[in-house]
């Protein structure tokens, strides 16, 4: 393959991701805002504290979860603190650190929301495609995940 067609192909494949991006996120985004009452950034809270065992997460292990920085996640905390869906808990062995975690309310809200935004996931993502392109598109999802975590620059 020439070094013009490998550019070619690269980029028409970029295009390709970015338009499904571009045209998917926003229809799931307004779902689960319009349908759940929950922003997509809460969202992604949740979904983050899913996978602690306990459903709680230091503020540094959720912001690795969920692949934010410190200070997003922070602003995102204060938000869903005040309108009551997350606590802080002051960690007993570390005073300078908390234990993030849902509260009745937050929990609630997620445990509506996440399948009504399944049935969305699958009505406008998964059923467009067969299971073997699903096979690879989580193949390609690793392979790209593999090379970012080696990527030191641009």
């Amino acid at each position: 393959m020439s070094a013009n067609t490998q550019t070619d192909l690269s980029q028409k494949a970029w295009r390709a991701f970015h338009k499904i991006r571009i045209q998917l996120l926003p229809l799931l985004i307004k779902h689960l805002n319009e349908e759940c009452g929950m922003s997509e950034a809460e969202y992604q809270v949740f979904i983050g504290l899913q996978a602690a065992e306990n459903g709680q997460f230091k503020p540094t292990q959720l912001a690795e979860q969920i692949g934010w920085d410190l200070g997003r996640l922070s602003h995102q905390v204060t938000r869903m603190e005040s309108k009551g869906l997350l606590s802080k808990q002051q960690c007993p062995t570390d005073a300078r650190s908390c234990w993030l975690g849902a509260t009745k309310k937050g929990q609630t809200l997620f445990e509506k929301a996440l399948p009504l935004q399944m049935k969305a996931v699958e009505r406008l993502f998964s059923n467009a495609l067969t299971n073997e392109q699903k096979r690879s598109l989580i193949e390609i999802s690793e392979a790209i995940e593999a090379h970012l975590g080696k990527v030191t620059s641009i």
